[in-house]
C-alpha cells in the first residue's frame, strides 16, 4: 500500500510546470453542511480514454497534493494495466482510510450543466449516489502524445466525495478551464495546482 502512494508521488516529480499555461476555476460548488475533518489520504481517479494522459493528470494532481503534505494514491498506481474494477475500487478506499475520492472528468467542447454564479449551483442529482457512478469515459482530448497545439483549452469537471466512516458524500464540485496548453504535463500541473488551492481555500483539505 505505502510503495503505491510513494510511486505516484516519485512520477509526478518528473513533470515540468510549462508556465505559459492557466487555469481558472469557472463554477464551484460546495456543500455548506459539510464539516471538514483532517484530511491524510486520498485516492485519485481521472476519467479519459487514453491511459498515457491519465497517468501524466493524476501524477501531477498527486504531486501537488503531496507538495501540501497530503497523501494520495492514484487509480492508475494501484489498478495497473486494466480497468478500474468497481467492488475493488470501494474496497481499496475502506481498506486504506481513504478520506477523500477525487474524480476529475476531461471535457472538451461541450456545453457543460453549468449556470453562472459560484456556490449558488447544485450538482445534477447523479451526482449523489456516491463517487463510483462518476467513474466512466471522459473525452480523449489530450490525445497519445505529450504534444498538443498552442492556445488549445478544455474544461475539466472535479468532483470531490468524503470516504470518512465509509461514507460516499459528495463535498464539493467545480469546473475549470485550462487554457494555452502546449504540452499536457503543462496542462495537467497547471489544473493540479489550481484545484488544490481551491480546495484549501474552500476548507476541504484541511489537516
Amino acid at each position: 500500500m505505502r510503495s503505491s502512494f510513494r510511486s505516484a508521488a516519485a512520477a509526478a516529480a518528473l513533470l515540468v510546470l510549462s508556465s505559459c499555461t492557466g487555469t481558472k476555476m469557472v463554477q464551484v460548488w460546495r456543500d455548506p453542511k459539510y464539516d471538514a475533518q483532517p484530511v491524510k489520504r486520498l485516492f485519485l481517479v481521472c476519467i479519459m480514454p487514453n491511459d498515457r494522459t491519465r497517468v501524466v493528470v493524476e501524477n501531477a494532481l498527486a504531486q501537488a497534493l503531496l507538495d501540501k503534505g497530503y497523501l494520495s494514491a492514484t487509480s492508475t498506481g494501484v489498478f495497473q494495466g486494466g480497468e478500474l474494477d468497481k467492488e475493488k475500487g470501494l474496497e481499496f478506499v475502506r481498506a486504506n482510510q481513504i478520506d477523500l475520492v477525487i474524480i476529475q472528468r476531461m471535457v472538451k467542447h461541450m456545453e457543460m450543466a453549468f449556470m453562472p454564479g459560484t456556490l449558488d449551483y447544485v450538482p445534477p442529482a447523479a451526482y449523489y449516489g456516491g463517487w463510483w457512478p462518476n467513474y466512466g469515459t471522459g473525452d480523449g482530448f489530450w490525445y497519445t502524445s505529450s504534444y498538443v497545439e498552442e492556445d488549445t483549452s478544455v474544461k475539466t469537471e472535479t468532483t470531490v466525495y468524503s470516504a470518512h466512516g465509509g461514507t460516499e458524500k459528495l463535498v464539493w464540485n467545480g469546473v475549470s478551464t485550462t487554457y494555452n496548453i502546449q504540452s499536457a504535463i503543462g496542462g495537467a500541473q497547471s489544473l493540479a495546482h489550481e484545484l488544490v488551492r481551491d480546495l484549501e481555500k474552500a476548507g476541504i483539505l484541511v489537516r
